[in-house]
């Protein structure tokens, strides 16, 4: 019982220094409140690096009636869970909801709640537990590995599914004996439906006026991943149709914050960073991405860019990467033949890439990571061995740069083309790797 204390004491003192370091969060009196605890399944520095969980939380704190405090996975060695602002133990809330945005993070959700003293299972848990949401990219892809956990799963994006989250917060404070009367087959629209046993789920909901609802960065730490920046979407979903993405289905359709939007982020974002963080499926489709781009350079800014197409690379782009101090840059090959890379609906040439490598190399970006996915539909042999010659290739053009590559393996995510094409398999994997 000692050491449960000492582990206790340690996160409490933990937390309070985080809290220290930090610009912006909320803490909020418990008094007469719907107490939510926002769960991200991953360290504190992976979370704070994730918009969602910034915009959630300054959603239900915006709400005079919630009081909203985050939690993370904790390190390894620590065997207490508490949340962030007021370092309570996670039975103490009315609610408790996962943000989830990567599949390989269900695999923390488990020792999340073992941690926090929950049951697993959403039919073993009792009436004074608290209720249990998911919700996020990864839930929204596929919730049923989920069903048997949690009591609700919201499939969409946060702003748009608010008054059903409202809604489930005031009925689990309001006292409804379990989850019975709220989760009732019978009680649903024609926007819910029962998965597993009786879990249930909200479909698909998004925003159709994103200018309503900036997406941007809340508080500010250098703890969390991207901590020397201010983040800001400019753009949800992507135009392109790449047979193996989830975006375009995820976060469809395709829509665009406009200026006076993302200049009024710009002027909040100034007041803690001079670096911005452009997060976009497609930032160059953005139809006002060059006069966003000089409004910061204006203001005495610099942004980085979240990702950007290489056929969208022209001079003037890249004139505007090397005035804003940019040395490094990612771009997402995915296959190195150029036939496989149409048939994954990228259709850019060899000699084009090569091209926008030298254009980057000449101005002075000199950090190149390139992304490529081993594993795919119609893949042979020669594709694997054409990612070495390719890579020799550039090799050559950008002497004196770092050349880094990560190679991904292919795995057939749900709503997109390529959701019926099977997993290569270890075997196959392994065997490509060591190519």
């Amino acid at each position: 019982m000692v050491y449960g204390l000492d582990q206790m004491w340690s996160q409490i003192l933990k937390h309070r220094k985080i809290l220290e370091q930090e610009t912006g969060y909320i803490k909020k009196d418990w008094g007469g409140k719907i107490s939510v605890a926002l769960v991200f399944p991953n360290t504190y520095r992976v979370g704070m690096g994730n918009l969602a969980i910034h915009t959630i939380y300054k959603i239900l704190n915006d709400n005079p009636g919630i009081v909203c405090e985050r939690a993370f996975l904790p390190e390894k060695n620590e065997k207490t869970l508490l949340s962030l602002e007021s370092q309570r133990p996670l039975t103490d809330f009315d609610v408790v909801a996962f943000s989830i945005s990567f599949q390989n993070d269900f695999l923390n959700i488990l020792p999340i709640l073992d941690l926090a003293k929950i049951e697993h299972r959403r039919s073993k848990r009792g009436a004074v537990q608290p209720l249990l949401i998911a919700g996020g990219a990864a839930v929204t892809m596929n919730p049923k590995p989920l069903a048997e956990i949690f009591d609700v799963c919201l499939l969409g994006e946060a702003e748009a599914l608010l008054p059903e989250i409202i809604s489930i917060c005031h009925s689990r404070k309001s006292g409804n004996p379990a989850r019975n009367k709220m989760l009732d087959p019978r009680l649903r629209g024609d926007d819910k439906q029962i998965c597993g046993d009786d879990c249930l789920i909200y479909h698909k909901h998004f925003v159709k006026d994103l200018n309503k609802y900036p997406t941007q960065t809340v508080i500010y730490s250098q703890q969390a991943e991207f901590g020397d920046m201010h983040l800001m979407e400019l753009s949800r979903g992507c135009p392109r149709k790449c047979k193996y993405c989830a975006t375009p289905n995820l976060y469809a359709p395709f829509r665009v914050r406009n200026l006076q939007c993302i200049s009024e982020m710009i002027e909040q974002g100034l007041k803690f960073r001079k670096k911005f963080g452009l997060i976009s499926g497609d930032l160059i489709a953005h139809r006002d991405f060059f006069a966003i781009a000089q409004l910061i350079l204006k203001k005495g800014g610099a942004f980085s860019p979240s990702s950007l197409r290489v056929e969208a690379i022209a001079e003037n782009v890249v004139k505007l990467l090397a005035e804003t101090g940019q040395k490094s840059i990612s771009l997402g090959i995915e296959a190195a033949r150029e036939e496989l890379r149409a048939s994954l609906g990228k259709k850019f040439s060899n000699q084009r890439l090569l091209e926008t490598i030298n254009l980057l190399n000449k101005v002075g970006l000199k950090n190149l990571r390139l992304y490529f996915m081993i594993g795919l539909p119609g893949e042979t042999s020669a594709d694997i061995e054409a990612i070495a010659t390719l890579s020799k290739q550039i090799k050559k053009i950008t002497r004196g740069s770092s050349l880094t590559l990560t190679i991904a393996h292919f795995v057939p995510k749900p709503g997109t083309p390529f959701a019926k094409e099977k997993f290569a398999g270890e075997k196959y994997l392994k065997a490509a790797d060591k190519t």
